[in-house]
């Protein structure tokens, strides 16, 4: 699902179907009487989560084993129900939501969710890569239960409540920071009721995160100057961040470029050049920071800076500023 927002009215369940699968993973949706189904779909990306209401008849959500493929996005998403039961098998395992209970499903495995007589559902889909090191203490409460009516998750569910029917007002700058506070929120949720599982090197490895990004726009960092912080070689370094999945290096830049899409996409920067956000996040070479950026989101700056110019206008109904290209 691209950027933007998406609204279907009165859908039937093959649209449903296809709606979700676009939003989470290949899925299937069947109903009790598929010519009197319909639903409401309201769904925004908010940086690199999706956010879905839907409100409909009552369905069946399954993923079999025959659709899931190793191309498959690892997503974990997160349900929260408003209205009436539904019913979630995962692993062996058996979760009955109520009316403000979460559950999490792990896409990456085979799932059956049944939504008893109407639904009004809120969806997150998170990848995996978002929760980081936290990620497998998300997924081991897949099918559990989480009621959300206190504690941390009760401001989750507060949030999401309140987001429900602004879906489609939720774009640039404004939809990556609530993207951000939701993460946040689901990791303090999630946490909370799990002691932290780390070792030497994990901690190691936040550490150093933490670091990098407090000097994030220092063009002079990089792995050796990190490493050399941190009293280790470069080849551990690396070695470190082989066990998440992710080189320092690329961790680095995808950072340092979504800092700077979320820039050019708010219009309180349109006073500087492309060039002056580049080197506001660490680039010094802003044609080698427009390439990047091209391979990372498919779109380049000079495509973000125009939107950003047009979300502008539609605000304001002000002329072109200066300084935007």
């Amino acid at each position: 699902m691209g950027d933007g927002a998406l609204r279907i009215e009165r859908a039937g369940a093959d649209e449903l179907q296809t709606a979700a699968s676009s939003i989470l993973a290949p899925l299937s949706v069947t109903a009790p009487d598929t010519a009197a189904f319909r639903a409401d779909i309201d769904a925004a990306v908010l940086g690199r989560l999706a956010v879905a209401r839907i409100r409909g008849s009552q369905h069946r959500v399954t993923r079999p084993p025959r659709v899931i493929t190793s191309t498959d996005p690892e997503v974990l998403t997160l349900t929260l129900h408003n209205a009436r039961p539904a019913v979630l098998d995962q692993g062996g395992r058996q979760a009955r939501a109520g009316q403000g209970d979460f559950v999490v499903i792990d896409m990456t495995r085979p799932y059956r969710l049944d939504v008893m007589d109407g639904c009004d559902v809120m969806a997150v889909a998170v990848p995996r890569a978002e929760p980081g090191r936290h990620a497998d203490t998300v997924a081991r409460h897949a099918a559990v239960r989480l009621p959300g009516d206190a504690g941390i998750p009760a401001s989750l569910s507060a949030l999401l409540l309140g987001l429900g029917p602004h879906l489609e007002e939720l774009t640039g700058p404004t939809a990556h920071h609530v993207g951000d506070a939701l993460v946040s929120l689901l990791l303090a949720a999630f946490t909370e009721r799990e002691p932290c599982r780390t070792d030497t090197a994990t901690e190691l490895v936040d550490r150093i995160r933490s670091y990098a990004l407090l000097d994030i726009s220092d063009p002079s960092l990089c792995g050796e100057s990190v490493a050399r912080a941190h009293g280790i070689s470069h080849r551990h370094l690396h070695r470190l961040f082989h066990r998440t999945g992710t080189p320092f290096a690329t961790w680095l830049r995808q950072e340092r470029l979504a800092r700077i899409r979320r820039d050019l996409l708010d219009p309180a920067y349109l006073g500087l050049t492309v060039a002056g956000v580049a080197a506001r996040w660490g680039y010094v070479d802003a044609a080698h920071m427009a390439r990047a950026l091209k391979r990372q989101y498919g779109r380049t700056a000079r495509d973000m800076r125009q939107e950003c110019v047009r979300m502008s206008r539609s605000m304001t109904g002000t002329s072109r500023p200066r300084g935007h290209a």
